[in-house]
């Protein structure tokens, strides 16, 4: 474990994955990745506290309207953050750190032109956009305005995650997570401003995300700014490399796609239990709240299995690299079987936490002893087809995960409705899909694992 630059130029853990204990290594890699995914969790919810309970249901409303939107646009350059850092864990893993510059530099240009050039244009089909996803009339004034601030901050999405990836393929998970905690203070604090003192109203709400984004981003620009001489940022060097952008988009695209795919499969899902009922839909709202306790440690986890394997296969270290693998599913079963133990021990006043229906929470009651036990099989999914990215195959993973994962859903769903037609039908839909897909990775990897991982070069 070595240090770098951090915040305020206080020195930032730094995790080599490629020395020492590995699941050790892998730990204290994941851990700061949970601590910024519960931040952002954490912050949007008292933020959309803020705008419930000072601007009303109408303005929670509009906001939820656009977050389909947000999250698609956030998935896409989240993906391309992923093809970034792949490439940078398995330079700096060999030690090409000439490499890890062009690619940083390469990432940072392309994602600030991407940004600047869809500003406008998203700008300009917001109002259309939110009619064509069906957003009733009476919100979609309030859904654009919103929608339209929260774009013009765009660029410092784009950069905070590009950023972010960067850090985090060096081995540095600390700073990022440091970051997005300033952020996300400032957020709440200038909701307050904005929305209770001085009333701005639903575009207070997004001016504040605005202003805490691109703060959270210049913090990660300056951390950058702060690495090592041979690969720290510098304003000059920005410049697109074609053969490292195609590089990056190798990897990136099929990520970002998958994201996109989850997300609007996510939405096929959503209208098929909108038709279950009342007590259905809140049942599976409060669910999905309490089950991100769950997913979160286990993105950790996918994003630690991809830049461990990166960075040892950049460091030609194959067997660290099986080790490696087997270590963050060994730790992810245990994770899952824990928090799984705990949650249906204690279900009923968890869920009690978010409602006080009896029988919303018997409903959800049935939704998590039907999923939270076969939680390990989602944990499996997530390392396995992250470590197939780190070894720079990101379409294999992508086809499957779509195909086995969001089409089987779907398909199912729609297909089939009056059989998925209550609640615990639907919800055994989630592990049907995760032994499908967990069964086509298992086969994928065997079927090239000497390709990945035998005598073959990595793949750059």
């Amino acid at each position: 474990m070595t240090a770098a630059p951090g915040l305020g130029g206080r020195r930032a853990r730094v995790v080599d994955l490629t020395a020492g204990p590995l699941a050790r290594g892998i730990v204290l890699f994941a851990l700061p990745l949970l601590g910024a995914a519960l931040i952002q969790l954490l912050y949007s919810t008292v933020d959309l506290m803020f705008v419930g309970h000072v601007l009303g249901t109408g303005a929670a409303a509009a906001v939820g309207a656009s977050g389909l939107v947000v999250t698609c646009l956030v998935g896409i350059f989240t993906g391309l953050g992923t093809g970034t850092g792949v490439l940078i864990a398995g330079h700096f893993g060999a030690g090409r750190h000439n490499e890890v510059e062009r690619v940083m530099h390469t990432a940072l240009t392309f994602g600030l032109a991407g940004g600047l050039v869809l500003i406008p244009v998203m700008i300009a089909l917001a109002p259309a956009l939110m009619a064509r996803l069906g957003t009733p009339p009476e919100i979609v004034p309030s859904a654009v305005v919103y929608l339209r601030i929260y774009l013009l901050g765009l660029v410092s999405v784009v950069l905070f995650n590009m950023g972010s990836g960067v850090l985090r393929a060096l081995g540095d998970s600390l700073t990022p997570m440091r970051c997005q905690l300033v952020g996300g203070v400032v957020n709440v604090l200038v909701d307050a401003l904005f929305i209770v003192v001085l009333r701005w109203g639903i575009g207070g709400a997004a001016v504040a995300t605005l202003l805490s984004q691109t703060l959270a981003a210049g913090l990660v620009l300056l951390a950058l700014r702060r690495l090592d001489e041979r690969y720290r940022l510098r304003l000059s060097r920005f410049h697109l490399h074609p053969v490292t952008l195609r590089e990056i988009l190798a990897i990136g695209l099929p990520a970002g796609a998958q994201a996109l795919v989850i997300t609007l499969s996510n939405v096929a899902v959503q209208y098929r239990i909108n038709a279950l009922g009342i007590w259905d839909i809140a049942a599976f709202t409060v669910w999905f709240r309490v089950e991100n306790f769950m997913y979160m440690p286990i993105m950790a986890l996918g994003q630690a299995a991809s830049t461990c394997v990166a960075q040892n296969l950049g460091a030609e270290d194959r067997p660290r690299t099986r080790r490696a693998v087997r270590a963050c599913c060994l730790i992810g079963a245990v994770v899952t079987v824990v928090l799984a133990g705990a949650l249906l021990v204690g279900v009923r006043p968890v869920l009690g936490l978010f409602t006080a229906d009896p029988e919303v929470i018997a409903r959800g009651t049935t939704i998590a002893r039907i999923v939270a036990p076969c939680y390990v099989l989602f944990a499996l999914m997530e390392v396995v087809s992250s470590s197939i990215r780190g070894a720079g195959r990101a379409l294999p993973p992508m086809i499957i995960v779509v195909s086995a994962l969001c089409g089987l859903r779907v398909v199912l769903l729609m297909a089939l409705p009056r059989v998925f037609g209550t609640v615990g039908r639907v919800a055994l839909l989630y592990p049907l899909s995760w032994v499908v897909t967990d069964t086509a990775l298992l086969v994928y990897l065997l079927a090239r694992r000497r390709l990945l991982w035998g005598d073959a070069p990595a793949a750059r």
